[in-house]
């Protein structure tokens, strides 16, 4: 891909998110970019020249991701990928999509673009403490919430099971209390990443 993020693999500091590229699925959705058989092409900028591209397809059953990426100074290749959907239940009987990561598998809100586009987790990522300042009302209550299920991770975790011995009741509540926080979360992020954000054809 050579841009922001781009073949990242060491220095004093971990790479934090915002310095990669990304693909959001709430951005897509909130942009009409998932209508199968759709596709856009996805441009970023850094310090006003071209810092990367992508091409998505909308597919039934996930997303095809058609890009150039190298590593370093070497080769450019063509990676033509489809990343599919994993859905979770919700409420009322709905549905919730996810990408599923290529790399570990594991479901993800989020892709971030460095050599390939993997998952926060497989890329090493940390949230940016100015980020963290932002959001730090609205996600340590629902970091708070997910701890209490027994769950340590970022919030664009799928939601965790229900633990042994908690009554149905208790734990419906507490996932739609998360949901809630969620879209406020969702709205945030989508904001947040505005200036990170690709612009489609």
């Amino acid at each position: 891909m050579g841009g922001r993020g781009s073949g990242r693999c060491g220095g004093s500091q971990p790479p934090q998110c915002h310095e990669f590229m990304t693909i959001d699925l709430a951005w897509l959705r909130r942009k009409k970019l998932l209508r199968t058989g759709g596709w856009s092409n996805l441009n970023w900028s850094q310090g006003g020249g071209p810092s990367g591209s992508i091409q998505i397809t909308a597919l039934s059953d996930g997303v095809r991701l058609n890009y150039r990426t190298r590593v370093g100074e070497g080769d450019w290749r063509r990676i033509d990928e489809h990343v599919p959907f994993i859905w979770t239940k919700t409420k009322f009987n709905g549905r919730r999509p996810w990408f599923q990561c290529l790399t570990c598998r594991q479901r993800c809100r989020i892709l971030y673009g460095g050599t390939l586009f993997r998952c926060r987790r497989c890329h090493g990522l940390k949230y940016e403490s100015q980020y963290e300042q932002i959001f730090s009302r609205g996600t340590a209550r629902a970091h708070a919430l997910r701890k209490r299920l027994g769950q340590i991770a970022g919030l664009d975790e799928p939601f965790p099971q229900k633990p042994k011995g908690m009554h149905w009741n208790t734990y419906r509540r507490l996932e739609e209390l998360d949901e809630r926080l969620q879209h406020k979360w969702s709205a945030g992020m989508i904001g947040w990443f505005l200036r990170w954000a690709p612009e489609g054809d």
